[in-house]
């Protein structure tokens, strides 16, 4: 059963990961530190230092089989080391959350609703990614897969997302080598399970116990959240080493060993990693370890500060560098006015500024107020994926944050990084998935103060309530995808079959990968999934590159500029393209190609229109 092979294989990566992580775990974390925080720190940790492994493979060509199992085997040889620990650790928080006997009906009713959450987004994450996991198809699986065939990194001119810091998509090598994509997407789905784990750690390690199982459900429970565990995205390790730093930042606070300190900055580092808009967590920390000793001591840790700066910088600086030598901007391809970049123009960064900002509201003071209301009523405004709900958390907290006594610098701290992560997402681009970092935080200082604040227990039961509702939603939004994936999961049906009914284009993939010659290089129109073909190919749509973003004086020109390509073959997406009459003049000519019989069909063969279809380039 392929599902049974996927969750086997990301759960003995992760357990590898967290012995690997114990060996250098000596610099991040004390040795009192407590069986969970153990078991967070080394996993996380572990994971970071895998991707940074497999970024020198790929960064020195050695992206191959041999070298593949070399890896492999070193890796496993180290893990033996301190397997038994970890495995005793792991056993030991299993234990413990199912012996105990005097824990409370809403502990119990936590844990159970834990697992149901749990258990609904592992199985839409056991099936291979189809028509929900759009980046997953178009760049964060298929670029590490091009990487894989090519045996390391290379510039790819079609694709300036192959640009981003990728630590999740170099943890998606190994399960894109054994051809298991679904082993991919669980390993952004352990990052989940590990994110939830880091907020009991952070709450029960630094605030009131209590607030523990209100901050898990809080966050695990958004709809946005149970989706984002389905897929081979970014953001829930994002979120992961997000709270991971802020944790090891407050036990700093609280013990002044400089390890912490040190694990803060690997965390923040290894948040840079995984997108760009992680480099804002570097920037935070760093002021909020200034804030506090200036607080505390009436001094500026200078030292400190640039300890911590040194620390995250040293570890997310190879993907930058990487962008910087391919492209000559190391946040390719976004500053261009600042750093310009290879293959990309004014007009191209115009144009993904446009479309970054299409989500939301608008930037003025009006639309920032509104936030609350329009994230929990208007949520497609942030997510160009209709159903992906964020949930009431933010408007139910409100109340909380404006009226909750700050008994430390603690709370006020996780309050003001909020705020702050918060501006910086509503000046930049306002997708909801972005925000979830931020959510991660906002839940635990909610829960807090609902739990630590005795003048509020109506609204105690209250805001409780509504988590445990929204967890509840998140569950009946996750079936219809759980539905979906159940025949392929217990194996019911065939990984081919399972793609032909839910992915619209992989039956045109497959003509492609069965028919067409091997030299063949195809363009894709209205669409940029590419993971499943086993053909080049290229983004041909106007605004991804500079080879193909051009003004189109005729349909023989559109051509003429495929065949200048080397594009001997065109798929297109109907579904995805603007009709004739209200479409841009490239696609026009595109149409007007079709006319002209200048692209000649060859997939499929009955005349009816089909929304996907495989032209060849006469």
């Amino acid at each position: 059963m392929e599902s049974l092979i996927s969750l086997s294989i990301s759960t003995v990566f992760v357990i590898l990961s967290a012995c690997i992580g114990r060996l250098i775990s000596a610099f991040t974390r004390s040795d009192k530190a407590s069986v969970s925080e153990r078991v967070l720190i080394d996993t996380s940790v572990g994971l970071g230092a895998i991707s940074i492994v497999l970024f020198a493979l790929s960064a020195c060509q050695l992206l191959r089989v041999t070298w593949g199992i070399i890896t492999a085997v070193i890796f496993v040889a180290l893990g033996f080391i301190r397997l038994r620990c970890v495995l005793s650790d792991m056993a030991y928080l299993v234990r413990q959350s199912l012996k105990r006997s005097d824990r409370s009906a809403l502990s119990w009713l936590t844990i159970a609703l834990l697992a149901i959450l749990a258990l609904s987004a592992l199985i839409p994450a056991l099936a291979p990614p189809s028509m929900a996991d759009w980046d997953s198809l178009a760049y964060h699986l298929a670029v590490p897969k091009m990487y894989l065939e090519h045996g390391g990194f290379y510039y790819i001119n079609f694709v300036s997302h192959s640009n981003f810091p990728y630590l999740m998509e170099m943890l998606y090598l190994p399960g894109l080598a054994l051809n298991q994509p679904s082993t991919s997407k669980m390993m952004h789905y352990w990052t989940g399970v590990l994110l939830v784990m880091a907020i009991v750690v952070l709450v029960r390690s630094h605030l009131n116990a209590k607030a523990a199982p209100t901050a898990a459900i809080a966050v695990a429970g958004m709809p946005i959240v149970l989706w984002e565990a389905t897929t081979a995205y970014v953001d829930l390790a994002t979120a992961l080493y997000t709270v991971l730093a802020v944790h090891l930042l407050l036990t700093y606070f609280d013990t002044h060993d400089r390890r912490h300190l040190i694990g803060c900055g690997f965390a923040a580092g290894f948040a840079a990693s995984t997108k760009m808009t992680g480099l804002t967590v570097i920037l935070l920390v760093i002021v909020w370890l200034i804030l506090e000793r200036l607080a505390a001591e009436r001094t500026f840790p200078w030292k400190l500060a640039l300890t911590l700066l040194v620390v995250s910088l040293l570890v997310c600086s190879p993907w930058y560098v990487k962008s910087a030598v391919y492209t000559g901007n190391p946040v390719y391809p976004f500053f261009y006015s600042i750093f310009d970049g290879k293959d990309w123009t004014k007009q191209l960064a115009a144009n993904y500024a446009m479309l970054q900002q299409r989500f939301g509201t608008g930037h003025n003071l009006a639309s920032f107020l509104m936030l609350p209301f329009d994230l929990t009523f208007r949520p497609d405004a942030f997510y160009d994926t209709p159903g992906l709900y964020v949930g009431p958390l933010f408007l139910i907290s409100l109340p909380l944050l404006a009226l909750g006594k700050y008994r430390s610098r603690k709370h006020l701290g996780l309050l003001l990084f909020f705020l702050a992560q918060l501006v910086i997402w509503f000046q930049l681009s306002q997708q909801s998935r972005y925000l979830i970092p931020a959510f991660a935080i906002l839940g635990i200082i909610a829960s807090e103060l609902i739990n630590s604040d005795d003048r509020f227990p109506i609204a105690r039961r209250v805001f409780i309530g509504a988590v445990i509702v929204t967890a509840l939603f998140g569950i009946l939004t996750m079936i219809p995808l759980v539905v979906e994936t159940v025949p392929f999961v217990f194996g019911h049906e065939s990984r081919t079959d399972y793609l032909l009914r839910t992915l619209d284009i992989y039956d045109a993939q497959n003509f492609i990968n069965r028919h067409l010659p091997k030299n063949a290089k195809v363009a894709l129109f209205g669409d940029t999934r590419g993971l499943y073909l086993k053909r080049n190919y290229v983004w041909a749509d106007a605004g991804h590159n500079i080879a193909f973003t051009r003004d189109y004086k005729s349909p023989e020109d559109l051509v003429r500029n495929l065949k200048t390509h080397s594009v001997t073959h065109a798929m297109i997406n109907f579904r995805f393209l603007s009709p004739p009459r209200t479409a841009n003049k490239n696609t026009r000519m595109l149409y007007q190609a079709l006319q002209k019989g200048l692209l000649v069909k060859v997939y499929p063969y009955y005349d009816d229109q089909p929304n996907v279809a495989v032209y060849k380039v006469k």
